[in-house]
């Protein structure tokens, strides 16, 4: 008869194997149950995993539609904020301007002078502005600041205006030099860093995209500009010694902010809209992550009563195998040979 048997190396080895089975199964099944995912997606899907690869590519993209959507909303609220504090300061100094009467010194038109170089270096300031190191009012050369500085702008203004003697000449010196075309040597090629006619696009859902095309050179932000300036200049000693020039000159920069305000408010509200289209493309994102989400978990969810019943299962097969393990342990060769 022949006998078949195995070494005690060989045993220890068997049983080390089957010891490791049952943990590694035990610990996949802990995580399944913990996770109610199943581990094995291939088994659970009898191979077809196409339609759960497609479902995860579109929560991939959807995601990435919600991120370029959020970024929009930071970059529009920043536009916003933006055009609202240059109206309400410009409106508010363009009233003062033009209604509040100048007592005969030349003390009070200077104080006022002053006041108003201020206001222009800080609405150059504001537009140029950034959100996430990208630059509000620049066009597509958003990582470069839309103006060059308050002071470089009135210096080139004072030199274009040297030597003018009436308020009248020196209101159309810079109106020419804010409207020259590119390559006239005026706002555009001096003061303007950005680009001109195109709009960034960002795309915010499926088939969904928004563009901001407000720059600094746009007529609405320019005219303010235009209207500070004129009133600036006067601080910069253009018309020196003409008191009533002087005067008048600050009273039509106070008008040109007046007869803009509209506008500004316009663009202000194309801003509105964007800003909704953005949030209604939000609302969007989030309820089809949310669809294709529950429909992925369908797809990849494990079955607790059947984990729970294998579970049961290897946990008996293992202290079984502990039970066998310890008396194989305890085996003497005296009691082998009996």
């Amino acid at each position: 008869m022949t006998v078949y048997s195995i070494g005690d190396r060989a045993r220890a080895f068997a049983l080390q194997v089957a010891s490791y089975r049952l943990k590694t199964t035990l610990a996949t099944l802990t995580d399944e149950m913990a996770s109610g995912e199943t581990s094995d997606i291939g088994q659970r899907l009898q191979g077809n995993t196409q339609s759960l690869a497609l479902i995860e590519a579109r929560i991939t993209l959807t995601q990435q539609f919600q991120r370029n959507a959020s970024e929009a909303a930071s970059f529009a609220k920043g536009i916003q904020d933006v055009l609202g504090a240059v109206e309400t300061q410009t409106s508010t100094l363009g009233l003062s301007l033009v209604a509040e009467p100048f007592s005969e010194t030349t003390s009070l038109l200077a104080m006022r002078a002053d006041e108003v170089e201020q206001a222009f270096e800080t609405v150059v300031s504001r537009l140029n502005g950034a959100v996430g190191g990208r630059y509000l009012f620049s066009g597509l050369n958003s990582d470069a600041p839309a103006l060059t500085s308050g002071t470089a702008i009135l210096d080139a203004l004072v030199a274009e205006t040297a030597g003018l003697t009436t308020a009248n000449d020196v209101v159309q010196a810079v109106s020419d030099w804010f409207d020259a075309p590119v390559g006239g040597g005026g706002f555009l090629d001096v003061a303007y860093q950005g680009t001109n006619g195109v709009s960034q696009t960002i795309s915010v859902a499926e088939g969904q995209s928004v563009e901001f095309g407000t720059t600094a050179a746009d007529p609405a932000l320019r005219d303010v500009l235009k209207g500070l300036a004129t009133a600036a200049l006067v601080g910069r000693g253009v018309l020196a010694g003409q008191y009533h020039e002087q005067r008048d000159l600050m009273q039509r920069g106070g008008q040109a902010l007046l007869d803009n305000s509209s506008r500004l408010l316009a663009e202000s509200a194309r801003t509105g809209l964007t800003q909704q289209f953005i949030e209604r493309a939000q609302a969007e994102n989030s309820a089809a992550d949310a669809t294709l989400q529950t429909a992925r978990n369908n797809l990849r969810i494990a079955d607790p009563f059947e984990t729970a019943g294998k579970l049961t299962q290897v946990e008996s097969q293992l202290e079984m195998l502990y039970s066998v393990t310890a008396r194989l342990s305890k085996l003497k060769l005296v009691d082998f040979l009996r």
